[in-house]
């Protein structure tokens, strides 16, 4: 991912609304790239600024980190695409067993009805 594409995507990166292929590619490049970082970190601190202060109203008196939180949110993250590609091997892994156990069913009824015979 090239830095105008991870800056374009920022916005939808703290609107959570980044599809898991883009949020990984996201997540890698601003990880390495500290220019998209601070770009990120900026707009971060902006967003949850103004909803703080939005909840301040609401005498919700909680000092915040925003650069802790963002690094906390990018290591959520970060586990939350690696859940969904060990959800993904699991449920290909689960298929090929599924499939497996219907072959050997199908296998089993056929020879047990004399439609295959197995030679000794």
């Amino acid at each position: 991912m090239d830095c105008r594409t991870a800056e374009s995507l920022v916005n939808a990166y703290i609107n959570r609304t980044l599809p898991l292929d883009q949020l990984e590619e996201f997540i890698n490049h601003v990880r390495s790239c500290s220019s998209c970082y601070e770009e990120l970190e900026t707009y971060y601190i902006v967003h949850f600024a103004i909803q703080h202060l939005e909840d301040e109203n609401k005498e919700n008196n909680v000092t915040l980190d925003m650069y802790k939180m963002l690094k906390q949110d990018l290591h959520n993250r970060e586990l939350y695409v690696h859940r969904k590609k060990i959800q993904k091997v699991l449920r290909l892994l689960l298929l090929v067993f599924f499939l497996l156990v219907v072959m050997g069913l199908l296998i089993f009824t056929a020879v047990q009805l004399g439609h295959i015979k197995i030679l000794v």
